[in-house]
């Protein structure tokens, strides 16, 4: 998964073409923004809120953690709260938290004065069946996540994989509007020679709100398909306060397999 801080910064860009040869550096607005994104989901905890900043565009990919703030997740449908503790820089974990299918989740950080809130609920959850190789395109191998859809509810997804144990930095994400209840065999957009024989392929499964897929599924336009040199715009935070970022509650289901 490419780091969600890295196409986050926002960027307007005024490109000049010249009969002579120059180099034009843009001005930016380069004032750091508060950046926060925060999980819980129906796998083992302990769960991980990251605070950071952004950085100048024209800097190195470093981005400035923040220590500090103050976190809090309750699970609001069983009135539990969990004060997290910063184990590292910028890292706040949970204690007692659990994320349970069907409840809902706030997330709450206190910060220089300032609050920033998200509400997400932990959808039903949806189980991979298998992943199988797809090698039929000039023998590009792409994993196919294959599972059935249910019926009773809208689902959103999102799509991530490991190779050989190390995150692909690329995600996809998926909803069920014109597939809602059938059989989904996805094959997953991956780069040209991501993998080869051999190579152990482990595919996630996540079951997102709409909240958090929308701001995903903007996300990933701004990553993937931002290739006109239009200034992208910000994906749209589910947090509310003026930061960017977003707090998912969310299942996770997990296959594996390997390229023959």
């Amino acid at each position: 998964m490419k780091n969600i801080r890295a196409f986050l910064i926002l960027v307007s860009l005024i490109i000049a073409f010249s009969s002579c040869t120059k180099t034009i550096t843009p001005p930016l607005n380069n004032t750091p923004q508060l950046v926060i994104e925060g999980a819980v989901s129906d796998t083992t905890g302990p769960y991980h809120v990251n605070i950071s900043k952004t950085a100048d565009f024209y800097s190195d990919n470093v981005y400035p953690t923040v220590s500090g703030a103050t976190v809090v997740i309750t699970d609001m449908t069983a009135n539990v709260t969990d004060v997290l503790t910063e184990a590292s820089a910028g890292d706040y974990l949970t204690h007692t938290i659990t994320g349970t299918p069907g409840h809902a989740y706030q997330l709450k950080v206190m910060l220089d004065g300032k609050t920033y809130t998200a509400m997400s609920t932990i959808p039903k959850p949806v189980s991979l069946d298998s992943v199988t190789v797809d090698f039929s395109v000039n023998n590009n191998f792409r994993p196919v996540a294959n599972y059935q859809d249910p019926a009773d509810q809208k689902n959103y997804y999102k799509y991530s994989m490991k190779r050989n144990g190390v995150h692909v930095h690329h995600f996809q994400t998926f909803d069920d509007r014109l597939s809602g209840g059938r059989y989904i065999r996805d094959k997953l957009d991956c780069d040209t020679g991501t993998f080869h024989h051999g190579d152990l392929v482990k595919v996630d499964l996540v079951g997102l709100d709409a909240g958090a897929f929308n701001f995903l599924k903007e996300a990933e336009a701004v990553a993937y398909d931002n290739a006109n040199l239009a200034a992208p715009a910000t994906p749209t935070s589910n947090i509310t306060g003026g930061c960017i970022g977003y707090f998912s509650a969310q299942t996770v289901s997990s296959k594996t397999t390997v390229v023959k």
